[in-house]
């Protein structure tokens, strides 16, 4: 079989970000030490800039690059996360918290577990679980993740950031790592009679050939879609928040429209979720500022009107200046087609409701890279490499969609926003799973079915499904509780493990 032309050359279009993730991971990696690595990004183009919160997996990405937490998290004004803290997601007030799940929880969430399936069999009051996991008991003494003493086993936990300083940061490791930058617009991408991409014609003439091309070109997406003509899928339909407006404080300034009454100080090691009229309001702790954004339907509500209910939101004044965005909700059918390979905003966007957009670049890059020296032997090779990582990425797209439309079609509030978010059409395995929760069957069973599909897994839906109280109050099927000791030496036990590793002053 006919060994292909090795890549000598690599074109990554856009920063931002994912850009330079790219950059820096693909500069770190061995296999691509023979390579020629190029990232074009145009200083005429902001940022998006509403990433900036992870999941666990942004500390492998950056342990694997070799780089000091201490030294990034300063430069980004980074903070711990240990959760997100949803609040008034049914309208009533209540709020209930998403933890990072590790091993020293097991115990404690097994406990949660059973309370939550006695809770929608009818048995029992409603369960949060917040107090049954580590990080949230954390989130609710405003503790840092980072233990004071050695733990036994691996801790869990994300991080909030500057998006822009991120990116920054990543390409100081990747200019350093021999990457060329260059800045200039790209005006004309020419392709082959085989539909693949051969040269980027720059605004000052130049011409730029590669053999491989990465886009990270944001919602534009001018290579996978707009020069390969790769389809996209929207969930516009399913998803319906496509607008955010944005709105930063300085940290000294104290929000307290949104802080709980048991609470005296705003959030430092957890993000906030508050649901609003028409979408939901984030709020990100960063050591110099809190992030502000309140993600909404522009078919529910004006540009104007959220902006003046986020500022009223946050306690500020209806002339203080704010950011309006426009979001692509949706996903790349291909994420690699031909010589091209899309991500970031470029490949998918599932809004920030769980700081999933990372965590999405970050994963097709380990993918493409573990692809990478296979998808150069031959044709069959490249073929297979390319299926491969298309079928992981929109699988994993499918599951994080599933799992973030779960929030909505759970709720109880009754604005007009909320009653159309609860009637979108959703996946059969979505549908299968909440009439399972709701009607008291077996849930684990189905979670176990579908688990080689889905993005999360049984702590984050039981964290959901309970926290939401999603259940049918007229249900009474055969159930055996757990006793009230038990329950008490669970939430007595995570307690305990803070107190041993985290060395609070008091819980």
């Amino acid at each position: 079989m006919k060994v292909k032309q090795a890549i000598r050359k690599i074109i990554i279009l856009g920063g931002g970000t994912a850009g330079w993730m790219a950059a820096a991971a693909l500069a770190n990696n061995p296999v691509f030490a023979a390579i020629e690595l190029c990232l074009v990004e145009s200083d005429n183009i902001g940022t998006i800039g509403v990433g900036e919160g992870s999941t666990p997996h942004l500390k492998r990405f950056m342990d694997n690059l070799g780089i000091s937490e201490k030294d990034w998290m300063e430069r980004c004004h980074a903070s711990y996360k240990t959760g997100i803290d949803f609040i008034n997601w049914n309208g009533d007030g209540q709020q209930y918290f998403h933890p990072f799940y590790f091993q020293m929880d097991v115990k404690p969430a097994e406990v949660f577990f059973i309370n939550a399936n006695a809770r929608r069999r009818g048995h029992g009051n409603a369960i949060k679980p917040d107090a049954f996991f580590s990080s949230g008991v954390l989130a609710k003494h405003n503790l840092s993740p980072r233990p004071n003493k050695t733990l036994p086993c691996t801790n869990e936990y994300g991080y909030h950031f500057d998006a822009t300083e991120l990116a920054n940061y990543l390409k100081a490791y990747a200019c350093q790592r021999g990457v060329r930058q260059i800045i200039a617009d790209v005006v004309e991408v020419s392709t082959s009679q085989n539909q693949q991409i051969e040269t980027l014609i720059l605004a000052n003439g130049e011409r730029l050939n590669a053999d491989f091309f990465i886009d990270a070109s944001g919602f534009s997406a001018k290579l996978i879609h707009k020069a390969l003509g790769v389809p996209f899928q929207s969930f516009a339909e399913e998803l319906l928040n496509d607008s955010a407006v944005t709105v930063p404080v300085p940290v000294p300034v104290p929000v307290p429209a949104l802080l709980d009454s048991t609470q005296t100080q705003q959030a430092k090691y957890h993000t906030r979720a508050t649901a609003l009229s028409a979408g939901w309001l984030w709020q990100i702790p960063l050591t110099h500022r809190l992030g502000n954004g309140y993600v909404y339907s522009s078919r529910h509500l004006s540009a104007n009107a959220a902006a003046k209910e986020l500022l009223h939101s946050v306690n500020l004044p209806e002339s203080t200046q704010v950011r309006f965005l426009k979001l692509r909700v949706g996903v790349s059918d291909k994420a690699w087609h031909n010589n091209v390979l899309a991500i970031g905003l470029a490949q998918s966007f599932i809004e920030p409701l769980e700081a999933t957009s990372i965590m999405m670049t970050q994963f097709t890059l380990e993918r493409f890279m573990s692809l990478f020296e296979r998808y150069q032997l031959n044709k069959q090779a490249e073929t297979l490499s390319r299926q491969t990582l298309n079928q992981a990425v929109m699988q994993l797209v499918l599951g994080i969609k599933d799992y973030i439309q779960a929030h909505y079609v759970t709720s109880q509030r009754s604005e007009p926003y909320w009653m159309a978010a609860r009637k979108v059409a959703m996946s059969q395995r979505l549908t299968q799973l909440l009439k399972a929760w709701y009607q008291g069957e077996d849930f684990d069973l189905l979670l176990y079915q579908y688990d080689q599909q889905l993005a999360y897994f049984r702590p984050s839906w039981y964290a959901l499904l309970a926290g939401m109280d999603y259940r049918d109050p007229k249900l009474k099927r055969p159930f055996e509780p757990i006793s009230a000791d038990i329950t008490a030496q669970a939430i007595s036990y995570c307690q305990t493990l803070v107190e041993q590793y985290f060395q609070p002053k008091h819980l």
